[in-house]
């Protein structure tokens, strides 16, 4: 496919269904710089001997203590790493961001306003704000003098956002906005100086404002939460607030490409903190399965309970392989691009934005699958508060909502792709069947490691576009109204892509360290192929049975039976295997 520059390839998104990629063309965790690694140790060391000791004062809601610590993190650079030099920044690469998250993320109700504050509540800005916009907010967010937030959400407009109610009128002599209306589920909004606020001028025109709280913003009461305890979540009541018109955030009515835009952003960075959530929940129950002892023995030894870390242990592997893939080719398309024009920087991560909706919805059930399992793992002392499992499980729900809820980023996932015209051929259902083709190896890898796996990858990339054509075909411009139809394709599209991020992580690491030093890796991949393959099955199966009544459903039917073969592998010797040896 001829491309003009490496940015426009980017920009049709979805790629992976058409590329073979190279394990050496990826990035994987352990391609971390040690300057990377280092200002990741910066976070975790503040994490661990600035916030942690006061864990308990935070989640009993001490905003002035986490207000201080805030401004600590802004001493340490931790606040700046997305804002530009010029501002007070450090403006560094997107995998260094996700990096620090991730360790940020050791206490997700921190970590919850200390995020907050850093993507939605600084990034829009970093990419839509004025030259005066951004010299007067920028350096005294980067410093944490000033807390942000981001309140697009109402109480009669969740998903729906753009049927926000909030309205602004422009004041009779002109210079200022008047808002009106109510936002609901702020983070930090109990205590944040400035506010990325979304209303409507004149009622129709969805427009964002920069909002200070001194301009007349009142929170409303905590919100009693399931988790995330330590993070303020606030209404906030807008009554005749005073925007002035210098304050518009990008243009009038021009307040979608804001608020999509800076929750794509969010949606890429996300993946790390909720594997690194997921990695501190395996690390508690593994340490706690060897110290408990029943029957005489540790609970580590039984074989369920080595089943359940292995699980935990292939989706936190499988998860880093997944994020860091595409934090690093979000990084390398950004390379082709002036840093300065924020426009065409948004226009590049756009591009990603399949891949950005598939590590939210991935990482978010992986958490969950996780923090499950580990509070099973304590058995009766995980459903208690002086255990950490706890917390942890009711702390991880709220994952797969924020950020667009996973039910929406599943849609987002088939929708993007059709609406991509560099893949249009690929959904045609007047092209001719063709054999399955097989993925070759990555160059310098072993031919024969991985070969049954990429025979199954090529076969289900196969399948998302043979289903998602068929499906358009069948239900036509009704096919947006059939989401559970979209939502197994989804399903499909999200185990090719992180089936593929886990061969390709592995390939690598096989290349750099040999096939025995990598055996622990190579298994979990082979776990992780088997199970996705079964869930590939269901999800095709799901969707032939939707679209029986079409004419040509005995082919379709046909197609996936031979798209979805595979041969089941002994994934519970494995799993719990892989995690004796890890």
């Amino acid at each position: 496919m001829p491309m003009n520059s490496e940015a426009s390839r980017h920009d049709l998104g979805g790629l992976f269904l058409i590329e073979d990629v190279a394990a050496s063309q990826v990035f994987t965790r352990e391609d971390l710089s040690a300057a990377q690694q280092m200002f990741g140790r910066v976070a975790e060391d503040f994490m661990r001997t600035e916030v942690l000791p006061h864990e308990q004062q935070i989640h009993d809601k001490d905003w002035a203590l986490t207000r201080k610590l805030l401004l600590r993190a802004g001493e340490l650079d931790l606040l700046s790493v997305d804002i530009p030099q010029a501002y007070g920044g450090l403006g560094l690469d997107k995998v260094s961001s996700a990096y620090v998250g991730e360790k940020i993320g050791i206490m997700p109700s921190f970590a919850g306003s200390l995020g907050a504050h850093t993507t939605i509540g600084t990034l829009p800005i970093v990419y839509f704000g004025t030259e005066e916009q951004k010299a007067r907010y920028l350096p005294r967010l980067a410093s944490g003098e000033w807390v942000g937030a981001y309140a697009l959400t109402e109480p009669e407009s969740g998903s729906d956002a753009l049927s926000a109610r909030s309205k602004a009128k422009r004041s009779a002599d002109g210079s200022h906005y008047i808002l009106n209306g109510q936002k609901m589920w702020i983070t930090n909004g109990g205590f944040a100086d400035v506010f990325t606020i979304f209303a409507k001028v004149d009622g129709q025109k969805f427009t964002a404002f920069i909002v200070e709280r001194e301009m007349g913003v009142v929170s409303g009461r905590e919100e009693p939460k399931l988790g995330l305890d330590g993070s303020s979540t606030t209404a906030l009541m807008l009554d005749n607030v005073r925007v002035p018109v210098g304050n518009v955030l990008g243009e009038v009515g021009q307040g979608h490409k804001v608020a999509f835009n800076i929750l794509n952003l969010g949606r890429l960075k996300l993946g790390t903190r909720n594997i690194g959530g997921a990695k501190q929940a395996l690390s508690r129950a593994t340490r706690y399965a060897v110290e408990r002892h029943q029957f005489g023995r540790a609970i580590a030894e039984f074989g369920m309970i080595k089943q359940k870390l292995g699980e935990m242990a292939v989706r936190c592997y499988v998860g880093d392989a997944t994020v860091y893939r595409t934090l690093g080719d979000v990084d390398r398309a950004l390379e082709a691009v002036d840093d300065k024009d924020s426009g065409r920087v948004l226009k590049t991560i756009e591009g990603f934005a399949v891949e950005c909706s598939i590590n939210k919805v991935w990482t978010s059930e992986a958490l969950a699958f996780v923090v499950d399992e580990a509070l099973q793992v304590y058995g009766g002392y995980g459903y208690s508060k002086e255990f950490p499992a706890e917390r942890a499980y009711r702390d991880a729900r709220i994952t797969r909502i924020y950020e667009g809820t996973n039910e929406i980023n599943r849609l987002i996932i088939p929708t993007r792709l059709l609406k991509n015209e560099g893949l249009a051929h690929l959904f045609s259902t007047e092209r001719a069947p063709r054999k399955p083709a097989r993925q070759s190896a990555s160059p310098h890898a072993d031919k024969t490691l991985f070969s049954a796996e990429r025979d199954l990858l090529a076969r289900a990339k196969q399948l998302v576009t043979i289903t998602l054509g068929r499906a358009r075909k069948v239900y036509g411009n009704t096919l947006a109204n059939e989401q559970e139809v979209l939502g197994h394709i989804a399903d499909i599209a999200i185990d090719v892509y992180v089936l593929e991020s886990a061969i390709l992580r592995t390939e690598k690491l096989v290349m750099v360290r040999g096939e025995q030093a990598s055996s622990v890796a190579i298994d979990i991949t082979r776990v992780y192929t088997s199970d996705a393959a079964d869930r590939i099955e269901h999800s095709a199966k799901q969707i032939v049975a939707a679209l029986s009544e079409s004419s040509d459903s005995r082919s379709l039917f046909d197609e996936v039976q031979q798209l979805t073969r595979h041969t089941t592998l002994n994934t519970s010797q494995l799993a719990g295997a892989s995690q004796i040896r890890s």
